[in-house]
């Protein structure tokens, strides 16, 4: 009994948590054929950082997301847990490639097969991982994807993006979006791209604009 007592709270604990995947990257990077290893950050949301027993030690929700994030993200690297507007929240950072052609191991950002563009690709084996932790209940992990993308070109890039969230406000899929010279863009990948991405290893964030000459650009 007391074991399933043990389960439940961690399912309860953690399971629907927030997991949030950050990752920063150049646009330069995103468009080169060579592939570049950045690091990102990757955090899950916990009910609290310190034991309640004995704030010196760790809380075990910080303990079970180390745990859950392992066995998903085999080289993640625990950060720190701190609070923020009260939330708790346990940093880690994953390794993730940006550019390059040649399939790899875990999460790469590049262009698209023509040029241009940014698409984001799940391996495989990071796949099943996703899928052996549903099944193990420990903790739900459907994360949010918000990408900073530098935009290190030194000229502005229209885009047709596809279906985001950009300061504050909801592109539709294939609306027209300019990302502004030497100026930093967020983008929160909507779930229906984020799921296409755990279930079919790929996901289209956007392409060039001039690939899809039947978009009006706005005046």
């Amino acid at each position: 009994m007391k074991k399933v007592l043990v389960t439940l709270s961690i399912v309860m604990s953690l399971t629907g948590c927030k997991v949030e995947l950050a990752p920063i990257v150049n646009l330069s990077d995103i468009n080169s054929e060579s592939a570049k290893t950045v690091q990102s950050k990757l955090i899950v949301e916990v009910m609290s950082c310190k034991s309640y027993e004995d704030s010196r030690q760790e809380s075990s929700d910080v303990k079970d997301a180390k745990e859950a994030i392992a066995k998903v993200f085999n080289n993640a690297k625990y950060i720190e847990c701190y609070t923020e507007k009260m939330d708790s929240k346990a940093l880690f950072e994953i390794p993730i490639t940006v550019g390059g052609k040649n399939p790899v191991d875990g999460i790469q950002i590049t262009n698209t097969d023509i040029g241009g563009g940014m698409v984001i690709k799940m391996s495989d084996n990071l796949r099943h991982n996703f899928e052996r932790q549903k099944k193990a209940s420990f903790i739900d992990i459907n994360p949010l994807i918000k990408i900073t993308i530098n935009n290190d070109i030194n000229k502005d890039q229209d885009i047709v993006v596809h279906g985001i969230l950009a300061n504050n406000k909801t592109y539709l899929p294939y609306s027209w979006y300019n990302i502004k010279a030497n100026e930093n863009q967020i983008f929160n990948l909507s779930d229906v791209s984020v799921s296409s991405l755990i279930q079919n290893g790929e996901t289209l964030v956007y392409e060039d604009f001039d690939k899809r000459v039947e978009i009006t650009k706005p005046e």
